[in-house]
């Protein structure tokens, strides 16, 4: 008799284990969360910002640009109503309308800057009104991204095993510095033999690890570091911008939003070197403005 009694007190304590630890674990969990929250906001408040707190209302499209010989182009798309960081890499060879002709979109950066590029990618593809540009060169870039350490980032995605062995690399993880990222990707634009899609996804790869590996600081710290460089960029990003910038990274932090990487598709004619728009650009386009949470992380960048 006294064996069996022990029995249901076992059974019930099981049970009770199973209810509560689940409850306790998602307790600590959001309070945890919380808490950074609120240490993050208390930075704020002691280094003189204005604290405004995170809305679902909060987004940001952004074209960022790298200059120099071979210039890169990301599209990033930051909404806090959708939980989400998406990162569009755009081939330099895209051809955008420029002084009514035709030219690679590395080109119209060339001759006019990243106010005419943001205006010729608008032609050809369906960008909101409010698409900002923020222009760096790799100096700048590097500058900005060393307090955040090297990224972890492994290349396979983009780049089958063949290509990554032609430039040294694996497909293994490794950290790398945004300078020496930067000279890597410009490598693989040089390489006619290499599809701009490839390597506009590998570009995308190194945004979307930086924006992965540094979620919890970039809220605080992404916006004053843009301030302090500001006489070096090139920008339309206005003060207001900068605050945004703040509170949606804020939001998406919190909240850890889903960061999807990917590249723009289109038809790549090797004879002439260029890279036109197609309906699958566009679809991909629309899809990067409209994907839920959950479809971007099933439909992140597969291995090619």
């Amino acid at each position: 008799m006294r064996s069996g009694g022990w029995r249901p007190f076992w059974t019930s304590l099981l049970a009770s284990l199973l209810v509560l630890v689940p409850l306790v674990g998602g307790t600590v969990l959001l309070s945890r969360q919380q808490l950074r929250a609120q240490l993050r906001q208390a930075a704020r408040s002691e280094s003189g910002v204005p604290v405004q707190l995170p809305r679902t209302t909060d987004q940001l499209t952004v074209l960022l640009c790298v200059s120099g010989e071979q210039p890169g182009f990301v599209l990033a798309y930051l909404n806090a109503s959708q939980n989400c960081v998406h990162l569009l890499g755009v081939p330099a060879v895209l051809t955008v309308p420029f002084a009514d002709e035709q030219a690679a979109l590395a080109q119209c950066y060339a001759a006019a800057g990243p106010a005419r590029c943001r205006e010729a990618l608008m032609q050809v593809l369906a960008l909101p009104e409010d698409t900002r540009y923020l222009a760096f060169s790799p100096d700048v870039l590097e500058r900005i991204a060393s307090r955040y350490g090297p990224i972890q980032i492994g290349f396979s995605g983009a780049l089958t095993e063949d290509e990554l062995a032609r430039y040294g690399r694996s497909r293994a993880v490794q950290g790398i510095s945004a300078g020496d990222a930067h000279a890597f990707l410009c490598q693989l634009q040089a390489d006619a033999a290499l599809s701009p899609q490839r390597t506009a996804a590998a570009r995308a790869a190194a945004w979307d690890a930086f924006f992965r590996q540094n979620a919890e600081l970039l809220p605080t710290t992404l916006p004053d570091a843009l301030r302090g460089v500001s006489s070096l960029l090139l920008t339309d990003l206005t003060a207001l911008d900068y605050d945004a910038l703040g509170r949606t990274l804020e939001f998406l932090a919190n909240n850890g939003a889903a960061v999807e990487a990917q590249a723009l598709p289109g038809r790549w004619n090797a004879a002439s070197g260029t890279y036109t728009v197609t309906d699958a650009s566009r679809a991909v386009v629309q899809t990067f403005f409209n994907v839920s949470p959950t479809e971007a992380q099933a439909s992140s960048f597969k291995e090619p």
